[in-house]
């Protein structure tokens, strides 16, 4: 019962280029986000190689807390120490039998990258920016409209293809 390294990258790569989606200046969010976030024209340039390096090791992070929300399975694996021996056979192995393939799909994945992903960090947190920058209420419907989806995607495939030796 190990993450799917592969589904895991997979997952970092969602926000990376569904943001390149969402903020492009001829989409929804990006001529709007230019204006809303203040950015002038000379502000306006392509991305550095560190930048870049720095989004995938964030977005791995928070795939990492994706897998932790949406594969429930995680939590017996963890109460037996990750000592997988102790979940195939005995009370371990009766508990996985019954429900260790319970709530393994994309829909609930999706479910917890709204809750509690969104309601209770995103909105908070970006409500707090939105708030202590002066920050427009379209401004916060941008970033929480980027990160539902997001998170949305990234919880998915993370509950349907996330688990791997299961």
């Amino acid at each position: 019962m190990l993450p799917n390294i592969f589904v895991w990258i997979v997952a970092t790569l969602v926000p990376f280029f569904f943001g390149y989606v969402w903020f492009h200046p001829k989409v929804f969010g990006g001529e709007t986000w230019y204006q809303l976030a203040k950015l002038r024209g000379e502000d306006r340039k392509p991305a550095t190689p560190l930048n870049l390096v720095l989004s995938l090791v964030l977005n791995f992070l928070i795939a990492f807390g994706m897998f932790a929300f949406s594969v429930h399975q995680i939590g017996a694996f963890g109460m037996v120490g990750a000592e997988m021996s102790l979940l195939e056979s005995g009370v371990g192995g009766a508990f996985m039998d019954a429900y260790g393939d319970a709530h393994l799909s994309f829909g609930h994945g999706v479910f917890h990258g709204i809750f509690p992903a969104v309601v209770l960090f995103v909105i908070p947190i970006v409500g707090y920016v939105t708030l202590f920058e002066s920050k427009s209420w379209k401004y916060f419907l941008v970033y929480v409209g980027y990160w539902t989806v997001s998170l949305c995607l990234m919880g998915g495939l993370m509950c349907e293809w996330g688990l791997q030796g299961f």
